[in-house]
């Protein structure tokens, strides 16, 4: 007899987790076999949603503003216009980007484009200064000195402690030779914030255009220190070092304007204009070739007409290289000629009413270009919007019921606040203009209405062509005018309004008509005669002839050197003086 030693019972929980896992596995199997026959539909990840980057929040509009802000300050224009722009994208309720986008414009030239940010800013929030101020300032660059005089003083009435709002309004005073307001206004911006940049820039730039080149430089380098990383501020300093003879100085302020904004053709052309003013022709040839390369389109307003293209022209004609000098100054001239197209800023139709005092043309739609700095061959738009008409007892109802203020602001008790029916006129007035609103004092409102209305429905647009000089117009629904035709007339750059003829709509009424703009502009009377000097020097005197009678008919002076190019061709090359005939007197 012996004992087997006694099994061991497997125990409820062991098998529990056995069955368990059997169930498991068999419904994993089931699932499986749904899936392959279809009974299942399941979405497998591609490989590249797979790996793809983990979503992130969407960043605010004012941390986008912040990085303008930032990128403005360190002098990179371009990159805060970017930043500007995407806080735009992702609000544009938001004022801000908007005025501050048009600060930087301003800078890049760009000021077709300025102005336009700027209204909307101004049309989001109306009563900031700081929209109005620049606003001021966008429209001064533009020449449109009264409506900047208007934003400006508006802006200063609302807030008499913001000192952008004097500093632009001094710009606006030098830009129209009024040195004594100038001076006034931009000291007054200086004591009221002595850290703007723009309060000492201004100062400078009016101490400039009266050739007291020490003072300006003063506050240009007041400016530099505010605003150590902006280019255009060491650009001004430079021109002011330059006109005064200080050649060394200004060198160095131009070289670190480029060094700030490399892809501003700006700099190149100053330092350029001042090694050809030294006689350095080597590097002024190299300093304008770079100028080209950066923008070959490069105009510049100070001194008016010129361009890289010219210098680089007659400093080729200083070496006596007049090959050269002939490739080149064909292209200034041809550039500062045809630059009126870049001018072109709005296009208006305007009909002829019956007011108190006769007959009158006011405009009943209007367009404005933008994108003016165009490369030959381009085309811009704009669409035609029609003219809204107010008389002048609607405006006073408006202003008498609060125009302008936020459910916020009429909340408050009137006690609260002190009365600012002048400021709220002048804001009145200035977002009418922008919204294409127009008083006619002396009309009924039922002709008031019936003129707005007439033309509610009327479609249009404008296009201006580059590569002929040309705008195409076309109107649609057009009303048959009551009297006269309709005028067709265009503002151009700086404030300037110029009529181009009248058109009538056809049976259909419809207006279809091209524009040709036949009127070039002046090129600097340097470019013609040393293109003529040119071709006489190397005996080519029936090219030269046409460039040195250009010339003569501009300056007839004895001082022109025009004339000695007459006398390096031969007498019978040149064209006789024309001699008065006698006309008698009719009987």
């Amino acid at each position: 007899m012996y004992y087997r030693p006694q099994e061991k019972r497997r125990s409820k929980f062991l098998t529990i987790v056995l069955y368990t896992l059997l169930l498991i596995m068999m419904g994993t199997l089931a699932f499986l076999l749904g899936i392959y026959t279809g009974y299942f539909n399941v979405e497998v990840p591609t490989l590249a949603e797979r790996y793809a980057p983990t979503p992130t929040p969407t960043r605010s509009a004012l941390l986008y503003i912040s990085d303008g802000d930032l990128d403005f300050a360190e002098g990179k224009l371009k990159a805060a216009v970017e930043a500007y722009d995407k806080a735009i994208k992702i609000d544009p309720t938001i004022d801000v980007p908007y005025i501050r986008q048009s600060r930087i414009l301003v800078y890049m030239r760009d000021t077709a484009d300025a102005l336009t940010q700027a209204e909307k800013a101004v049309l989001l929030n109306p009563t900031s200064p700081e929209n109005l101020a620049y606003y001021c300032r966008a429209l001064d660059w533009e020449g449109q000195y009264s409506a900047a005089y208007d934003a400006c003083t508006c802006a200063s009435e609302i807030d008499p402690t913001y000192a952008e709002a004097y500093a632009f309004l001094s710009e606006v005073f030098s830009d129209q030779g009024d040195w004594f307001s100038a001076r006034e206004m931009a000291q007054q911006a200086i004591d009221t914030n002595f850290q703007s940049m723009d309060a000492h820039h201004n100062m400078g730039y009016a101490w400039e255009i009266q050739g007291r080149y020490a003072d300006a430089i003063k506050f240009y380098e007041n400016a530099i220190t505010l605003a150590p990383k902006l280019a255009p501020n060491y650009i001004s300093a430079g021109r002011a070092y330059y006109w005064q003879g200080d050649y060394e100085t200004a060198e160095d302020r131009f070289k670190k304007a480029i060094k700030l904004s490399p892809y501003d053709p700006t700099g190149y052309y100053h330092l350029g204009r001042t090694y050809y003013t030294e006689g350095d022709f080597i590097s002024a040839i190299d300093a304008f070739e770079q100028s080209v390369g950066v923008d070959p389109t490069f105009v510049s307003i100070n001194p008016a007409g010129t361009s890289a293209w010219g210098y680089l022209g007659m400093t080729y004609y200083r070496r006596q290289n007049y090959e050269s000098a002939i490739e080149f100054l064909p292209k200034a001239i041809d550039l500062a000629e045809n630059k009126l197209l870049d001018r072109v800023r709005e296009v208006q139709i305007l009909t002829e009413i019956q007011t108190l005092t006769g007959p009158q043309y006011v405009p009943v739609l209007r367009g404005r270009f933008t994108k003016i700095d165009q490369a030959d061959g381009a085309v811009i738009s704009t669409q035609l919007q029609p003219v809204s008409y107010q008389s002048n007892l609607e405006e006073n109802s408006l202003l008498s019921e609060g125009e302008g203020l936020t459910d916020e602001d009429q909340a408050i008790p009137s006690e609260d606040i002190e009365p600012e029916e002048e400021q709220l006129a002048c804001v009145s007035a200035i977002v009418r203009s922008i919204q294409n609103q127009v008083i006619i004092p002396g009309l009924q409102n039922t002709e008031l209405l019936t003129l707005t209305n007439s033309f509610s429905g009327t479609t249009g647009i404008a296009t201006l062509d580059f590569a002929d000089n040309s705008m195409t117009l076309v109107l649609n629904d057009v009303p048959q005018p009551k009297a006269a035709p309709y005028q067709v007339n265009v503002g151009l750059w700086p404030d300037r309004t110029e009529s181009m003829g009248f058109v009538q709509p056809d049976g259909n009424q419809k207006i279809s008509t091209q524009i040709q703009f036949d009127e070039k502009l002046v090129a600097p009377i340097d470019y013609y005669y040393t293109l003529g000097l040119s071709y006489a020097n190397m005996d080519m005197c029936n090219e030269a002839r046409p460039w040195l009678l250009e010339a003569l008919d501009r300056d007839s002076s004895a001082y022109n050197p025009a004339w000695y190019g007459t006398r390096l061709c031969s007498i019978s090359d040149t064209p006789p003086t024309p001699i008065p005939t006698f006309t008698p007197e009719p009987e």
